[in-house]
C-alpha cells in the first residue's frame, strides 16, 4: 500500500509539473505550435477539454500535428458531449488525412463510430465500426462493439476518457 501510495504521489507531481512547464512554454513562446501542442494533451489528460480545445485549435497550424490536433479536437468534443461538432471534426480531419489504413486513421474512425455512438446513430456507429474491423479485427474493442450493435443494444458503451485516446 506504500508503495502504491508514493507512486500516485509521484504521478500527482509528474502531472502538475508537467501542467505548469508547458504552460509555462506556451506563456513564453506564444508563437510555437509544439507548446501549445504538448500543453493541451497534458489539459487534455486532466479533463481540462475548455482549456485544451482553443490550444489544440492553434496546434492544427503546424502541418506535423495537424490531423493530431484535430482528432484531439473532436476528442475533447466528445467528451463535453457535444457530439454532432466532434462528429464533423473527425468527419473533416478523415477527409483530410491521406493515408486510409494507419494507426491514425483507425483512431479517427474509432472517435467518429464512438461520437455517432453516443448521438444514437447506431447504423452510423456500425458502418464505421464494421470498416475497422474489417482492417484490424482486434483494434480496441471494436469487435465488441460491432457485436453489440447488431445485437440492437442502444449503446455500446458510455463515452469515457480511453488511456489510448490520450
Amino acid at each position: 500500500n506504500e508503495a502504491r501510495e508514493r507512486v500516485a504521489d509521484l504521478t500527482a507531481t509528474l502531472n502538475d509539473t508537467e501542467l505548469a512547464h508547458y504552460r509555462l512554454c506556451v506563456e513564453n513562446y506564444p508563437t510555437d505550435p509544439a507548446h501549445k501542442y504538448e500543453y493541451a494533451l497534458r489539459l487534455l489528460q486532466n479533463q481540462r477539454y475548455n482549456e485544451a480545445i482553443p490550444l489544440f485549435q492553434e496546434a492544427q497550424k503546424d502541418p506535423r500535428r495537424k490531423i493530431a490536433s484535430m482528432d484531439k479536437v473532436g476528442y475533447c468534443f466528445l467528451m463535453k458531449g457535444w457530439y454532432a461538432d466532434a462528429i464533423d471534426v473527425f468527419t473533416h480531419a478523415i477527409e483530410a488525412y491521406e493515408i486510409k489504413d494507419d494507426a491514425v486513421a483507425k483512431e479517427l474512425r474509432y472517435n467518429l463510430a464512438r461520437a455517432y455512438e453516443e448521438q444514437g446513430e447506431n447504423e452510423k456507429a456500425l458502418d464505421v465500426y464494421r470498416r475497422i474491423a474489417q482492417l484490424d479485427f482486434s483494434y480496441k474493442d471494436v469487435g465488441t462493439r460491432v457485436d453489440r450493435l447488431r445485437a440492437g443494444s442502444n449503446k455500446a458503451g458510455p463515452a469515457e476518457p480511453t488511456p489510448e485516446a490520450t
